[in-house]
């Protein structure tokens, strides 16, 4: 008989090889045996998201929560799934919980600067953009989503300058915006 070592080690060469459903099967055999084992819910709701079984990442990240507070990838990823399903809210709070758990992610910063631009929370979304441009000074996506915010409130010269730290950040719609903004 199959240890619960055994069906993870299946599940996750599994995964690697892209063959969620597999996996998934596996990880759900290796939590019949240990139902307590946070990180496998963490796999499987993983393989879940990828094989777009969104309501079942979701409630596998949430059990992995439930049994590892502070699981910070499970956080981070129930986060991005509640702003994929426009619970902005939600998302919200498990990124603040997610930067409470680690203050120099420039990607959590990222991200919840964009949930807060959908809350209209500007002056919160700057606050996080300028966050993650100071953990991580490439962040393009980060220049670009604070030019974005700048727009918003009417702030062309900033805007401008960040568009084009994004498009020297690899992101190329930034030159079309700053284009646009010369016109």
């Amino acid at each position: 008989m199959k240890s619960e070592a055994d069906f993870i080690a299946d599940a996750d060469l599994k995964f690697e090889s892209k063959e969620f459903a597999g996996a998934i099967k596996d990880y759900t055999k290796a939590l019949k045996l240990n139902p307590q084992n946070a990180d496998t819910y963490y796999n499987r709701g993983l393989a879940n998201f990828f094989s777009q079984n969104i309501s079942a990442a979701h409630e596998d990240f949430t059990e992995t929560l439930n049994l590892n507070p502070n699981h910070e990838d499970a956080l981070f990823n129930r986060a991005r799934l509640a702003a994929m399903l426009g619970s902005f809210e939600k998302s919200l709070e498990d990124y603040n919980r997610a930067v409470e758990l680690n203050d120099e992610d420039a990607e959590l910063y990222t991200n919840r600067g964009a949930v807060r631009m959908q809350l209209n929370d500007l002056t919160g979304a700057v606050q996080d953009f300028t966050r993650a441009v100071s953990v991580n000074p490439s962040d393009g996506k980060a220049y670009y989503n604070r030019a974005m915010a700048y727009l918003k409130v009417q702030k062309i010269d900033y805007a401008a300058r960040d568009f084009a730290l994004a498009y020297q950040n690899g992101v190329m719609q930034a030159k079309e915006a700053l284009m646009s903004l010369q016109n």
